[in-house]
This record gives C-alpha cells, sequence and structure tokens, in this order.
C-alpha cells in the first residue's frame, strides 16, 4: 500500500503524518521544536539548523517503524512557518543561527527600507506591506550581525526547503514561501531583481522557486539511512505552513475562510488574481501565491494562541499544555462581558490593519468584585474581538463576502473559545477530524506531485471531513456585537494615544 507523508516544521511542534490513497490519515508523531538562547540572541530563541533536520529525520524514521510490511511512503512533502531561512556554504553547511519568524531585532531595518522604496510600490510589487518579520530584514540583521558568514554564503533557504535540501541536496522553494520573503515579485513569480539591487544582494543567493506540487528531488542514500525511508524517494515541494492547511482544509475558492488557529492566528481568504490596490499596503494585509494551483491568497495574521497561552501562565500559575484548559474553565465561570472586565491583547504589538509593534496589552475597567474567571474570560473575549476585526479588513479588502469559516489547529481544541468566537464573528464555525492540517496539506501535496492524485479538485473532495461545527448563538451574538463595536473599536484609538 502506497502513503504519502506530510512533514510541518512549526513554531511549537515539529510533526510527521502519513495519509492514505483516501487522503486520511494512517500515522501521524509529533514533538517539539527544539529551540536555543546564545549570548549572541540575549534572551530571543533561535533555532540551530542542523538539530532541526536531525528533529525531523528521527520523525521520519520512528513514524516509518510504525507503518505494516508492504507499506510504501510514495512520496513526501515539507510544510513550515515562514519568514525564517537557513543561510548555507556550498558543501550545505549552514553558517548562522536561524532568527524566529517572530524576532525583534530586526525592527531596525524597516526605517532602512522607508527611507529606499515607497510602501506602495513595495506592495506592488512583493504583494507585502513592509514588516521586520519578513526574510529580507533577517538576511540585513544576519549580514550586519555576522559579517564573516556572508563571503562564504552558497544559498538562503527557508526552514521547508532546508529540510528539502537535506532529503535531496536539491536547492529549490516553494511559490507560496518566496511570497513571504519581501523579495518576490509576485506578477511575475520571481525574485525581484530590483529588491535585490536595492540590498546589494546577490540573485544567486535564492534558489530557484516552483509551484507547490512540483518535484524538488528524491531522498539521496544519505538521507534514506538518516531516516529510514527508500533510496530514490520522490519528494515534493510544499510550501508555507498556513497555505498547506488551507489546501487541506478545502479553503481554495472565496466563500470558505482558513482560520489558521496556533501560536499565531491567521486568516485567509482565497483569491483568482492578487489585488494590488493603491493603498494596500496600509492594511497590513499579505497578498501572495497559494498552495493550489493558479490561486492567490489575501492573508493577515496576529499573535493570539501565543496570547491566551501567556494569560494562562499568568493566572493559573501553570506552564503546561493543561494551563490552557484551565484558563477556559474559569473563563466559563464568568458571564458574557466578563461582568465589564475587558482585556486588549497587543502583548505582541497591533496586527492588521493597525501595524503597531510598540502597541501594549492591558485590562481595563477592573473593580475589586472582578475574579480570575472575570479576567480569563475578558482575554478570551478581547482577542477574539481582535481577530474580527482583521478578518473583516480582509473581507472588505476582498470585496467579497463569505459563507463559512472552517479552523484549523491547536486552538481547535478549545472548544470554549471557538463557540466565543462563533458568536462574536456572527458566522458559524466548522473543525476537521483531522487535527495536523498543516501536515496532512504537505501530505496531500506530496500525493499530488508523485502521481497519487490526478487533480486538486479529487484531493478536496476526500481530504476535509467535518468534526464539530459551532453554530451563532443569536442572543449572545447580539450582545458580543454591541461589546465590539460600543468598546472594542473606540478604545484602541484612544488606547494608543497614551
Amino acid at each position: 500500500m502506497d502513503l504519502f507523508l506530510g512533514l510541518d516544521l512549526g513554531t511549537t511542534n515539529c510533526k510527521a503524518l502519513a495519509v492514505d490513497l483516501n487522503g486520511q490519515p494512517v500515522a501521524g508523531i509529533s514533538t517539539p521544536t527544539p529551540t536555543q538562547v546564545s549570548e549572541q540572541s540575549g534572551k530571543a530563541p533561535e533555532y540551530n539548523a542542523d538539530t532541526l533536520w536531525e528533529t525531523i529525520a528521527s520523525l521520519i524514521r520512528q513514524l516509518t517503524e510504525t507503518l505494516k510490511p508492504g507499506t510504501r511512503v510514495a512520496g513526501l512533502a515539507v510544510a513550515s512557518m515562514g519568514e525564517s531561512g537557513v543561510l548555507i556554504d556550498k558543501d550545505g553547511g549552514p553558517l548562522v543561527p536561524i532568527l524566529t519568524w517572530y524576532d525583534n531585532r530586526t525592527i531596525p531595518w524597516v526605517e532602512w527600507w522607508r527611507q529606499r522604496i515607497s510602501e506602495d510600490n513595495l506592495y506592488r510589487i512583493t504583494g507585502l506591506p513592509l514588516d521586520h518579520i519578513y526574510s529580507a530584514c533577517k538576511i540585513q540583521w544576519l549580514r550586519d550581525n555576522y559579517p564573516e558568514a556572508f563571503p562564504r554564503a552558497h544559498a538562503w533557504l527557508n526552514l521547508s526547503d532546508w529540510i528539502t535540501f537535506r532529503l535531496t541536496g536539491e536547492l529549490s522553494t516553494s511559490y507560496s514561501q518566496a511570497s513571504r520573503s519581501m523579495l518576490f515579485d509576485l506578477r511575475e513569480r520571481e525574485w525581484s531583481r530590483d529588491i535585490l539591487q536595492m540590498m546589494n544582494l546577490d540573485h544567486s543567493l535564492l534558489p530557484p522557486s516552483l509551484p507547490s506540487g512540483e518535484i524538488a528531488g528524491r531522498v539521496t542514500p544519505f538521507a534514506a539511512q538518516a531516516t529510514g525511508l527508500q533510496k530514490g524517494t520522490p519528494v515534493i515541494i510544499g510550501g508555507h505552513d498556513h497555505i498547506c492547511a488551507a489546501l487541506a482544509a478545502g479553503a481554495v475558492n472565496p466563500k470558505i475562510i482558513l482560520d489558521s488557529a496556533g501560536t499565531a492566528e491567521a486568516m485567509l481568504v482565497t483569491l483568482e488574481t492578487p489585488i494590488f490596490r493603491k493603498g494596500m499596503a496600509a492594511t497590513g494585509l499579505c497578498c501572495g501565491c497559494h498552495t493550489a494551483r493558479d490561486r492567490y491568497y489575501l492573508l493577515g495574521g496576529l499573535m493570539a494562541g501565543g496570547v491566551i497561552a501567556w494569560v494562562s501562565r499568568i493566572l493559573t500559575r501553570e506552564d503546561n499544555p493543561s494551563a490552557i484548559t484551565l484558563l477556559m474553565e474559569e473563563a466559563k465561570k464568568s458571564p458574557l462581558g466578563a461582568n465589564g472586565a475587558f482585556f486588549l491583547p497587543y502583548l505582541d504589538g497591533s496586527g492588521p490593519p493597525d501595524r503597531d509593534p510598540r502597541a501594549w496589552g492591558a485590562w481595563l475597567e477592573l473593580r475589586l468584585q472582578h475574579s480570575q474567571s472575570d479576567l480569563a474570560r475578558a482575554a478570551v473575549e478581547g482577542v477574539s474581538y481582535s481577530i474580527r476585526y482583521l478578518l473583516e479588513n480582509i473581507l472588505s479588502a476582498a470585496m467579497f463576502e463569505a459563507t463559512e469559516i472552517r479552523c484549523v489547529g491547536g486552538g481547535t481544541q478549545n472548544h470554549f473559545w471557538q463557540q466565543v468566537k462563533a458568536n462574536v464573528f456572527g458566522m458559524p464555525i466548522d473543525t476537521p477530524q483531522v487535527t495536523d492540517m498543516t501536515a496532512q496539506g504537505a501530505a496531500l501535496i506530496a500525493a499530488l506531485g508523485s502521481g497519487g492524485f490526478t487533480d486538486e479538485t479529487e484531493v478536496l473532495s476526500l481530504a476535509y471531513r467535518s468534526s464539530t461545527r459551532y453554530e451563532v448563538q443569536p442572543e449572545d451574538a447580539t450582545r458580543y456585537q454591541d461589546l465590539y463595536q460600543q468598546k472594542f473599536l473606540r478604545l484602541y484609538p484612544w488606547f494608543k494615544e497614551l
């Protein structure tokens, strides 16, 4: 029996998932993503490229050892977080540490860009608003802080491309990962020579860009020994984690919104053509290439699950996965509106459309009678309002109405929060049976690229299966509408002045 393997190198966890010819999981395994703190980084977490490869190789081996005799991994693909990358020398060895996608040390480079290109022009080329998180600013920071490394640099690879390279020995990237670099010409689907010239960055440093689903190469003898895969197994170009999840969720037409709820929460709608209207840069939204062929997306993201995790640690005094469950149980004890307590969730700055890395978080309107449960409920509601604000601006920019939200990621396990979100959004939320949608999306791409499926329509008809649907509760939705309009939308502009 042929199986297809999807790998997901995420901010919090690394996952491997095998799916069958029905697109359904057969076996899966997960482990925490290893981080390190170096003397150079201070308190900022970083990744070690060799350690990430060893972690993924070990996951693959552990998974393949559980498969039944006669089962063959017929293809695999890799998904990962965007923006972060590995700088390698001509022998394939990493030269510098890997910055996390959210590393704030690159913020000073934003002013460098402002002095050289208008945000509207940058958006017209790349589909991205100017932001410190993208690969371009990371490359500049690394070049400034590790000047001895760049004369030996041979290639810059996103994390999914790094794992693909270790499996195949071939340099490549997906359109969807290139879309997260601030170096990619979205119209032409190739690296922007104008931007590279402005940065004084050699074009040869960037790998060939291809659509998701193309064959990147085949498993080398070295990689076969490290992973337990058969030598020659095709490795398919995967992509950016949120966009791989969108494919698995069936979010490839404008009527279905993807809500990818993890450490960061991303809202995505699918486009048939990219949007380059004047003023789009000011929205903070991102336009890029979808993992679905000849499709694009409009996406905005903010720190949501990470904020809830922080609140959980503060209020429950627990620092483990059960802390969020405890927080949700506390939040249930408080009535809708948290007895008047209110929370602004900008612990990592504010997201689109009011991007401001200096924004603060706060509990407001507190009284002596407020309890821990009220603070917990206020936090869940405040984060939900911020996601609604993001969603409204995405739909306004895309100029269409959607009918359904499909939520994927670790946040789907928090049932209370999903119901609050459905009521705050005023739109039903559907969650899938498969919890690892990014890994499933990568596995489906592997199946498409290696001939397991003939077209995406077949994949989408098989892959997505509903688990829980959170319907809008009209009375609660009306009350949330009032709180959103009268408090949330009015508080942020006032608070920003402080």
